[in-house]
């Protein structure tokens, strides 16, 4: 005869591994889910890519305010894919380095172009419309950045529209190098560039990248300070 007490501690237990057995399947969908959500995204952008391409050169050829790159600071460009045709007219603007932030099948010009032009290509490929570079992606760019500015040169910062991927690099780079807040950046890019546009993903990155720097500006402070 089994005692009450060990039936119940016997369901109880049974409960508990009934519930991490539910966890770990539901962890586990969520991560197959998470895989197929990015290849369908990744599957429309390939589908979208030159109707809304063509989309934005519509605007641009129609309305004077939709412009193709926005000069956001003394030494930054941010904008749209670049197309063949842009090349010597970015490299009259001084721009010496250029960055991609497309995957291959949105990139328009190859490095060997920038590089005869005398520009710098640093390619990030990065899917479009949820998707944000990572951390230590987003901190090369923004290193890319300052090497050029401290050297008198322009970089620009591109995406497909030039609203995402890119408006998270740029950002980026203005809170580590002109001490800007998140959303201090956000609406000094959006007063120059008014569609910008940031998903939440996007937003994110953009906030752990400002917490991040942050603790390090911190640190290096005390280590100061202790000396």
């Amino acid at each position: 005869m089994i005692d009450e007490t060990e039936e119940d501690e016997e369901t109880q237990r049974s409960s508990r591994n009934d519930g991490v057995s539910r966890k770990k399947k539901k962890k586990s969908l969520g991560f197959k889910g998470g895989k197929t959500k990015r290849a369908l995204i990744g599957a429309g952008g390939r589908i979208l890519f030159y109707p809304t391409l063509f989309y934005n050169l519509v605007r641009f050829k129609l309305q004077s305010q939709f412009r193709w790159w926005d000069q956001i600071d003394e030494y930054l460009l941010m904008g749209a894919v670049p197309f063949r045709k842009d090349v010597p007219r970015l490299k009259e603007l001084g721009v010496g380095g250029v960055i991609t932030l497309n995957e291959p099948y949105e990139t328009l010009v190859p490095s060997s172009l920038y590089n005869a032009y005398e520009m710098e290509h640093l390619v990030i490929p990065t899917r479009d419309y949820l998707f944000a570079p990572s951390i230590a992606d987003i901190t090369q760019a923004v290193n890319f950045i300052h090497k050029n500015a401290l050297l008198g040169k322009t970089t620009y910062v591109h995406c497909k529209a030039g609203r995402g991927r890119s408006t998270v690099v740029v950002l980026c780079y203005l809170i580590e190098h002109k001490s800007m807040t998140v959303a201090t950046d956000f609406e000094h890019v959006r007063s120059i560039r008014p569609r910008v546009l940031l998903h939440q993903s996007q937003r994110k990155a953009v906030e752990e990248f400002k917490r991040l720097h942050s603790s390090l500006s911190e640190s290096a402070f005390i280590v100061t300070s202790d000396v």
